[in-house]
């Protein structure tokens, strides 16, 4: 269970994914082709918004199951308890009860902050496509089914919350697409004449790469990682395996809920995938990488060879190494790598949000 990553409905403003979401809406509409425009408004509006909108999860309450095992439950921080030494870890025995919540919709909108919400938001962890609520019951008269019921409102509340959001931003996206529609069109239009003023033979350019028809992927993740033609992802993470629940996967769920392209072993490798050659391909495949330094990093061979990968393909002063300290001094970094020490690092201790905005405005510098 631990190794699954934890949603806490707070990470990224909803704000954030609004802006993004219409700023490629305007960029794709400043790209349709004379082809693609013969369509009606309202049948390339539609197509528009297939492709743009925010597909909130559903939660499917017909689906909801419970499992339990026997376990060992620390209590060493319960104040209830008569314990000497809180220092170390006090186990007792318990039973662990999980709640699997079945959804269908876009998961990483799990970890986006609604309009309106509450300094203590729901926590839950994701499976594929489920929420799993755990418990560790040390006490037979807790009554797990009235904080089940609070914990599933509040996750309801929250994701209706969004659902508001998402229709607002639908709302803005057609009044988007209708008036960059007609600037494209008057944009063609006034090229035409330029070219035509030449009185030169005119042919067709080659077909654009996208076409509006293309079918809508089947979620946020899926339309932002599409395989480009040069640089296939904007950022690659490494990380060793110990980090990854607690920085390296929310990290990277986050910045793929700001719109990027993300090479992340759990995005990226598929079954049956060569390690190395996959790898090899996101290494050289990305405008930038993000190092997450640990001890853990510190202490394995492979995420030290993806680093020195990175390394390589610095030149003319051109910096792609994303360095992001964590629960690290600058005294044990500097140990490490007197290179790495020198460059200004994102710290985890600054909080997951602070860091992913770092990262952003270099990724896409604000203009």
């Amino acid at each position: 269970m631990n190794n699954l990553p934890p949603l806490l409905f707070s990470e990224f403003p909803i704000f954030n994914v609004v802006e993004n979401q219409k700023g490629e809406l305007k960029k794709r509409v400043r790209t349709l082709s004379r082809e693609e425009l013969q369509r009606t408004d309202d049948e390339l509006i539609g197509i528009l918004l297939e492709k743009f909108r925010v597909n909130v999860p559903v939660i499917n309450e017909a689906g909801i199951y419970a499992t339990e095992r026997e376990t060992q439950a620390d209590v060493s921080h319960d104040p209830m308890r008569m314990i000497f030494d809180r220092s170390q870890p006090f186990y007792v025995p318990a039973t662990e009860i999980t709640v699997h919540v079945p959804f269908e919709g876009e998961a990483v909108l799990f970890r986006v902050q609604p309009s309106s919400y509450s300094l203590s938001p729901p926590r839950a962890f994701v499976d594929g496509t489920e929420l799993r609520i755990v418990y560790e019951v040390t006490n037979p008269q807790f009554n797990i089914k009235n904080e089940y019921e609070n914990r599933l409102r509040q996750i309801k509340q929250y994701l209706e919350s969004l659902r508001e959001s998402s229709k607002i931003l639908e709302n803005e996206l057609r009044s988007l697409a209708r008036l960059g529609l007609v600037e494209r069109r008057q944009q063609l239009e006034a090229n035409s004449g330029l070219v035509g003023s030449l009185g030169l033979p005119v042919r067709s350019p080659m077909p654009p790469q996208e076409s509006i028809s293309d079918p809508r992927p089947s979620d946020v993740a899926k339309r932002h990682n599409r395989k480009r033609s040069d640089l296939s992802w904007d950022v690659f993470i490494s990380h060793a395996s110990e980090d990854k629940s607690e920085i390296a996967a929310p990290l990277a769920h986050g910045l793929r809920a700001l719109g990027f392209r993300v090479w992340y072993d759990e995005f990226s490798l598929r079954l049956g995938d060569s390690l190395r050659e996959a790898i090899d391909r996101g290494l050289s495949g990305s405008k930038y990488g993000v190092v997450v330094l640990s001890e853990n990093f510190f202490a394995k061979h492979w995420p030290q060879q993806e680093l020195n990968g990175l390394a390589t393909r610095e030149v003319d002063g051109k910096k792609l190494i994303l360095p992001v300290w964590h629960n690290l001094s600058f005294e044990r970094v500097r140990e490490f790598s007197p290179t790495l020490a020198d460059r200004v690092a994102a710290k985890s201790s600054e909080g997951l949000e602070a860091v992913i905005s770092r990262i952003a405005s270099v990724i896409r510098p604000q203009p």
